[in-house]
């Protein structure tokens, strides 16, 4: 008798830690997958190979996308030079018995020029002010003081490395190579630092225009700040784009960029460092939340509770952004009625008991954020993803594979500044490079990149 109640009390105590093991198993999993789409990303699905016996059909050509209208080289408006070609002989036969017709074949051609570096003497006449008792001088057409390398190379360097990213040792060929300009790599360093120096006060203006803005999305990637672990931060709405470099990963970041009590609404992931930003509204993106949704699902495929909880809360998801879709198409009544319904919906939303550890912490996190994750439906204009941030984010992760991040203060100084005002005026259909050079050879100190008004 003793035999068997110990049997099964063992038997229990085995079932219990097969529980155990089964919860700590489908945890790992869902982790390992989550840091296997952070590091190596979501990679389309590979076609089975075909089989032998089924024929080999050539892949057709992919044509351009629906309703994409092509591009024409249009004629440029100034013509430099006109080649008169003539014959003495056929290129056929080689005949030399030639008569010219009537009328003229024209092949217009566009090429660069590989011309030497133009080098301008400033011949800098003294005056002498009666007023203030100095002797002072003027500053000739494309002038720089104090610089040996005009303003076209110094922005063409920093176009370079932040648009093209392209490398300093590169930067230093090309200009050597193609251009005949010769300097070194520190070189490159003190072109940037001046043109950082000069337009501190426009990324200023840009980081008062974050703050001003009706909406901003903001991200976050690692970076490396002299070899150790830093943060690069993104701040951007439809017109500004500002870029900060930081050691800090933490709340106090995204306070000092958009100000202790922001107005507008802050649309970010579900990183808890946002939480701490007083804001007009908040809108989580609702991608992660669908990917969250997804990894649950794909671990917990046995739990039907579970199953149908992330079904329901996706089909209301996608219910919630038809309806902001369908906004313009219907009357007010009909929006804010079916709002109201699907609101009602998502609030009654709710997983009793969660069965592990997956569940308890994908349900911690959706009530603490359920009045962060409709905003979209309340506020017109206001996106319920954060795709803008990862699009802003990536030419710094681009940039990142190159130069491994910063070595020095002023480098990464130099990034924030540089990169803040390329990917802003980009925004604005402006030309990056054109709008530097302006900047650097503007008599009076810069101190906007242009008349923008905040969306």
């Amino acid at each position: 008798m003793n035999s068997r109640s110990d049997l099964e009390k063992k038997l229990l105590e085995l079932a219990k830690e097969n529980e155990r093991l089964t919860e700590e198993n489908a945890l790992l999993k869902f982790e390992l997958k989550e840091l296997k789409d952070r590091v190596y990303g979501r990679r389309p699905k590979k076609d089975p190979p075909p089989s032998s016996a089924a024929p080999v059909v050539p892949p057709k050509k992919r044509g351009a996308l629906f309703g994409h209208l092509g591009w024409f080289r249009k004629t440029p408006d100034k013509i430099d030079k006109i080649v008169e070609v003539r014959l003495e002989e056929c290129p056929l036969c080689r005949g030399r018995d030639l008569k010219e017709c009537a009328g003229i074949k024209a092949h217009l051609q566009e090429d660069i020029v590989m011309a030497p570096p133009s080098a301008t003497l400033y011949r800098k006449h003294r005056y002498y002010c009666r007023s203030c008792r100095k002797v002072v001088t003027g500053r000739g057409e494309g002038e720089i003081a104090r610089g040996r390398i005009g303003p076209m190379a110094k922005t063409l360097a920093a176009y370079l490395k932040y648009q093209v990213k392209v490398s300093d040792r590169d930067i230093k060929k090309i200009f050597s190579e193609l251009f005949r300009l010769k300097f070194t790599v520190g070189s490159l360093l003190g072109f940037r630092n001046q043109l950082r120096i000069r337009l501190e006060p426009v990324y200023e203006d840009l980081v008062r225009k974050i703050r001003r803005s009706r909406f901003v999305h903001a991200d976050e990637t690692g970076w490396k700040i002299d070899g150790k672990s830093g943060w690069h931060w993104s701040f951007s709405n439809k017109k500004t784009a500002v870029c900060h470099i930081d050691k800090s990963r933490g709340g106090k970041v995204p306070l000092a960029i958009l100000g202790k009590i922001f107005k507008g609404v802050l649309i970010t992931d579900f990183y808890s460092a946002y939480n701490k930003v007083k804001s007009g509204a908040k809108q989580r993106c609702l991608v992660h939340l669908l990917r969250d949704i997804k990894r649950v699902q794909e671990c917990l495929t046995t739990d039907h509770i579970t199953q149908a909880f992330c079904t329901r809360l996706k089909n209301l998801i996608y219910n919630a952004v038809e309806l902001a879709q369908q906004r313009k198409s219907l009357s007010l009544a009909d929006y804010t009625k079916k709002r109201d319904r699907l609101l009602e919906s998502f609030g009654d939303l709710r997983l009793t008991d969660p069965a592990n550890k997956i569940t308890r912490r994908f349900v911690k996190r959706l009530e603490r954020h359920r009045q962060e994750c409709f905003t979209f439906l309340d506020k017109p204009g206001i996106p319920w993803h954060n795709n803008h941030a990862e699009r802003m984010i990536r030419p710094n992760v681009l940039l990142r594979k190159i130069t491994f991040g910063n070595r020095s203060t002023e480098g990464l100084q130099n990034h924030n500044v540089l990169m803040s005002i390329i990917q802003t005026a980009k925004l604005n259909r402006l030309d990056p490079l054109v709008r530097l050079r302006e900047l650097l050879l503007n008599y009076a100190s810069p101190k906007t990149l242009a008349a923008l008004s905040p969306p």
